[in-house]
């Protein structure tokens, strides 16, 4: 029988290595996708998670793909960024990263068959604008419009030291792995409105990458989210 297949956003962080470890314990073909988009410092010691995970689950972890969103990072989150700035008034560069690593991901799925994106957002780093409720909602009909489905299973787990004590329940390193972005801890915390605002902006930039990269004919709506009501 052939495993279900799930894409997990994965950074090599704790957040996003025990989402894939979740995945993996439910017997599914776990893809690892990691974005390059040229802002990490460190990124490298991702590295040893993916070793790590393909160690404890050498049958459910087929690998890690990195993919490079260097051209399509700019046109969302720095080719406008004095403008996004005069406008918001608050630097969102960060939240552009991640709608980049969302449409290089729906590309990935969508050439590999893929109908479910996993992602490491919780609860306890709400302050951080890509993991706000309403950042997560937006993207999830997003990716559904492409026949996707977008989930957080580890959003409302509990705090970094239940997540460090998971990881080494499962034979896991609890140290985080990832790299850090030179935009990282340099931003006052956005509101929801702002947020919103931000991607419903970014979103057609997205449409237009995966139209592109697929060849695809597939109409999207693209003015729903300008519609949707703020409900978190």
């Amino acid at each position: 029988m052939n495993k279900e297949k799930v894409a997990v956003l994965f950074t090599g962080g704790r957040d996003s290595s025990l989402v894939a470890s979740l995945e993996a314990l439910q017997g599914k073909e776990v893809h690892l996708l990691t974005c390059n988009s040229g802002i990490g410092i460190g990124s490298e010691l991702s590295q040893i998670r993916v070793e790590q995970l393909m160690e404890r689950f050498p049958e459910q972890i087929v690998g890690r793909t990195i993919l490079p969103t260097y051209g399509l990072f700019r046109s969302i989150a720095i080719e406008k960024l004095e403008d996004d700035f005069k406008r918001w008034g608050i630097n969102l560069v960060l939240l552009g990263d991640k709608l980049a690593i969302h449409a290089a991901a729906t590309v990935y799925c969508i050439q590999n068959g893929i109908d479910r994106i996993v992602d490491g957002c919780v609860g306890y780093q709400e302050d951080l604008a890509e993991q706000k409720e309403v950042a997560i909602e937006i993207l999830k009909d997003f990716e559904k419009q492409y026949g996707i489905q977008y989930e957080c299973p580890i959003y409302n787990y509990g705090s970094k030291d239940d997540v460090k004590y998971a990881l080494l329940t499962l034979g896991l390193s609890s140290k985080s792995l990832e790299g850090v972005s030179i935009f990282g801890d340099a931003f006052s915390e956005p509101s929801e409105q702002q947020v919103q605002e931000y991607i419903v902006d970014k979103l057609p930039i997205c449409h237009k990458h995966v139209e592109l990269m697929v060849n695809t004919s597939k109409v999207v709506d693209r003015t729903s989210y300008k519609t949707k009501s703020l409900t978190v």
